[in-house]
């Protein structure tokens, strides 16, 4: 209550705050790569799923399981280049991407081999912004989803992009969400990975003034 001599002046701020979904795994990608069907398939989420890119433009979270232990997916929207600077909405995803433990980077080898993509320069362009949007992502233990292998006639022909990425110190495994081939060998990874995961506390949401 205001005293009769009080003269004190109030101050009033207008604030913005930033919500960061909390995950313990964030499925990351180009557009259409096939993170939501992924999602489908190893939860009761059920994001939707279209052939063309973009269909995904929330994040969507479900809870997977597997070796006896349940923990959190986050499907980030496809990311692509210039997202670190805005492209395609992808500053508001990738701001998910920090409060994540561990990284699924899916590259698809199955529709993007039909497209004349070349896997390699879809993974490294998928790093180039998640570097420019924190240097410190790069560091989060990462799993490479080879996706959409049921596209590729001859898996054999997967053997030397496995060895480029391995090389670079990845763990790479084979899916096909339509099928549900290496998925479980997937989740089993991601159980390992969260083992070795580091526990720290997670940043907390930004608050930044909002503009007038």
């Amino acid at each position: 209550m205001r005293g009769g001599d009080d003269n004190t002046v109030g101050e009033a701020r207008r604030l913005r705050l930033s919500l960061k979904l909390l995950a313990d795994v964030g499925l990351v990608g180009l557009p259409n790569a096939g993170k939501s069907t992924l999602l489908r398939r190893i939860s009761a989420a059920r994001p939707r799923v279209a052939p063309y890119p973009f269909t995904t433009l929330v994040p969507a979270l479900g809870v997977a399981e597997a070796l006896g232990r349940r923990f959190v997916v986050a499907d980030i929207p496809g990311l692509i280049e210039g997202a670190s600077e805005g492209a395609g909405l992808g500053d508001r995803f990738l701001r998910h991407v920090e409060r994540t433990r561990v990284l699924v980077h899916l590259v698809d080898v199955g529709g993007g081999r039909l497209e004349g993509r070349d896997p390699l320069s879809d993974y490294a362009a998928v790093r180039t912004e998640l570097e420019a949007y924190d240097p410190q992502l790069l560091s989060r233990i990462e799993i490479i989803a080879l996706s959409k292998l049921d596209l590729v006639p001859d898996p054999a022909e997967l053997e030397p992009l496995e060895r480029a990425l391995r090389s670079q110190g990845r763990e790479v495994v084979r899916i096909s969400s339509a099928t549900g081939e290496g998925v479980e060998a997937l989740l089993h990874a991601v159980v390992r990975a969260l083992e070795r995961a580091p526990r720290e506390s997670l940043p907390v949401p930004s608050q930044a003034p909002a503009p007038a």
